[in-house]
């Protein structure tokens, strides 16, 4: 079954959400639903932060940034999720990842940052790109981070 989304933003959308349910049970008789509070963010501040990870991983390593491999950049990811997490203690950093088998068996592990919230990254981003700055490397702002960057400045 295909998965469909739908933004509630409004009251005229909430309105829609509704009559779209009652379509929808009216055809079908049963549904599930998730849902997600706050903005989405889009996949250009993720793809931002691979691309300034992968630059990073390169400038520490001395290398060019198409012969970082895979390893060396989730290297740098837990890396960098570890610094920012013990500089600021946010908690959508880790959770707990529990073995089923063995439920005594948990261990903290950091979120992957697709999970974030658009804000969430934002901040991120933000601590990366000076933190890359403290080490002489200048990361460029791009997409739809420099633009948030801009309306934050205005």
């Amino acid at each position: 079954m295909k998965q469909e989304t739908f933004t509630v933003n409004s009251a005229t959308s909430a309105m829609a959400f509704y009559r779209f349910v009652q379509t929808l049970f009216a055809e079908h008789k049963y549904l599930t639903f998730s849902w997600r509070i706050g903005e989405k963010r889009s996949l250009d501040q993720n793809a931002l932060l691979h691309v300034w990870l992968a630059e990073y991983a390169a400038h520490l390593l001395g290398k060019d940034k198409k012969s970082v491999t895979r390893g060396e950049l989730e290297g740098m990811k837990r890396h960098a999720k570890r610094m920012y997490y013990l500089e600021t203690g946010f908690p959508w950093l880790v959770h707990e990842v529990v073995n089923p088998a063995k439920p005594a068996e948990r261990k903290r592990d950091f979120t992957s940052s697709k999970t974030w919230k658009r804000g969430e990254m934002y901040l991120f981003l933000t601590w990366l790109q000076m933190k890359a700055a403290t080490d002489g490397l200048i990361l460029e702002s791009r997409g739809e981070y420099a633009e948030l960057q801009r309306k934050e400045a205005a």
